[in-house]
């Protein structure tokens, strides 16, 4: 696989950690995430180099590609940007593909929680490529 070359900040995240078998998320590619400032855009940025396998048949980066990566920016960032440290499971997401991205492009995915209760959270989700909003996504 080629190289990601994250911006500074960014780590990657181990799905996988000490498990024997692989997970789903370590099958779609590098995954990484950068912690920003309290109570800023940046608190919790997750993002990702496009690759090819990330691609559809007309090159660019497939839609289920980006679903699953705003299904995990919703839960993990939104979990962050509440204060909670537990699994989160998806009970209901919608998604609007607003532009492509192609092979090569920086992808980010930032959350904005709506709303928390004592069950649920709400989030708003951008994926982008620069300023370019390439996805949105709520849950």
């Amino acid at each position: 696989m080629p190289s990601d070359d994250p911006p500074t900040g960014f780590r990657k995240i181990d799905f996988d950690r000490d498990r024997t078998e692989r997970t789903f998320n370590s099958h779609i590619g590098n995954l990484y995430v950068k912690r920003g400032e309290k109570g800023t855009r940046d608190e919790f940025v997750m993002g990702f180099c496009v690759h090819q396998h990330m691609c559809n048949p007309a090159g660019g980066l497939h839609g289920g590609m980006m679903m699953t990566v705003a299904d995990l920016v919703g839960a993990m960032g939104g979990g962050t940007l509440a204060g909670l440290r537990k699994f989160l499971p998806t009970v209901n997401m919608t998604f609007d593909f607003v532009a492509p991205a192609k092979v090569g492009d920086w992808v980010e995915g930032r959350p904005e929680l709506v709303r928390a209760t004592r069950s649920l959270l709400f989030t708003n989700i951008y994926l982008t490529v620069g300023e370019q909003k390439i996805l949105r996504a709520s849950s």
